[in-house]
């Protein structure tokens, strides 16, 4: 009989992996984690948990291969070769909702640092210059727009409600979302974006969001917006965000994600007063093991039963 292995990429706690053992008592567990990357064993590895993309072209180009299901664990995928996953037949599920708490509470974060004059005060510090800023905004009845009304885009809305904020939802759809108190198409956007004081950014990168925050939608922004961007770097195009920060459209930008990461050296953003630059870090999740082996623990069972995964299944044709 074939032997058929799990392999793990993320790190499991004993108890996780005694879990596993006992769901699957067939299937033999590789702990990927502990070894060099060159050393991982590909051969009947029928599902892998924590995948990142590792030997993807060894692994994918292999007409031998006997993956398929990849649990992914971040909530994007872009950044996988989603057509020959699909060519392959691989189901693909991702980590999404495990980071819906802490980007959330980021994205307060970015917008109170600049609101509240804290971002300022930081800087002050280390000069020891006691400056008191004029004007500050309160978030308090402020109107902000969620781009992309995912779990992270709910958690957001729930956050603003405690500002007592007007929240507005932009999805594909328009179709209602908790916290939310309109909802809005994305074609609609353009045309709706004057609404906001605030406009946060959760897209993810797919064909049809290649650019989608761009001097079209800028332009239309009132005078002294501010834009935070949470979902994906090549969602928003950096000239032209630049262009709005110059040009007033835009008071503040608080940037986790970028078209390029690491952020070059040499780009304008790093000087900027008016930008907060976060290395890609809104995502960490402080319980993120325990909420991403939730996601694969109720996966795996019913992939074993032979049941369609109940969370997270990747749609090819929307690419998320």
């Amino acid at each position: 009989m074939t032997e058929k292995n799990i392999l793990l990429m993320q790190e499991t706690t004993k108890e996780q992996l005694q879990t596993l053992k006992e769901l699957a008592p067939d299937y033999k567990l590789i702990k990927g984690w502990e070894m060099d990357e060159k050393e991982i064993p590909l051969k009947s590895v029928e599902i892998i948990y924590g995948w990142t993309g590792q030997r993807s072209e060894e692994l994918l180009t292999d007409d031998k291969h006997t993956l398929k299901w990849v649990q992914g664990k971040a909530a994007g995928v872009d950044f996988l070769d989603l057509e020959k996953l699909e060519r392959n037949k691989i189901l693909l599920t991702n980590g999404s909702g495990i980071h819906s708490i802490p980007i959330a509470e980021s994205v307060f974060g970015m917008l109170l640092s600049y609101a509240r004059g804290i971002q300022t005060a930081v800087k002050n510090q280390q000069t020891k210059t006691w400056e008191k800023v004029d004007k500050l905004m309160e978030l308090h009845e402020k109107t902000i727009m969620i781009v992309g009304t995912g779990k992270i885009g709910v958690e957001v809305g729930r956050l603003a409600k405690a500002f007592n904020m007007k929240t507005i939802g932009v999805n594909r759809s328009g179709r209602d979302v908790d916290y939310m108190d309109q909802l809005i198409k994305q074609p609609e956007l353009k045309e709706q974006v004057k609404q906001a004081d605030i406009v946060v950014n959760i897209l993810p990168h797919t064909d049809q969001t290649h650019y989608f925050f761009n001097e079209d939608i800028f332009s239309q922004m009132k005078e002294g917006t501010l834009f935070i961007n949470v979902g994906r770097g090549p969602t928003v195009k950096t000239d032209d965000l630049i262009k709005a920060l110059d040009n007033g459209k835009l008071a503040f930008a608080g940037l986790d994600v970028f078209e390029t990461e690491p952020l070059p050296e040499n780009s304008e953003l790093w000087g900027r007063e008016d930008v907060l630059i976060t290395p890609h870090i809104t995502g960490i999740a402080e319980h993120f093991k325990k909420r991403l082996f939730a996601i694969f623990e109720e996966n795996l069972k019913a992939y074993l039963a032979g049941e369609d995964l109940p969370r997270n299944l990747i749609d090819y044709d929307q690419q998320y």
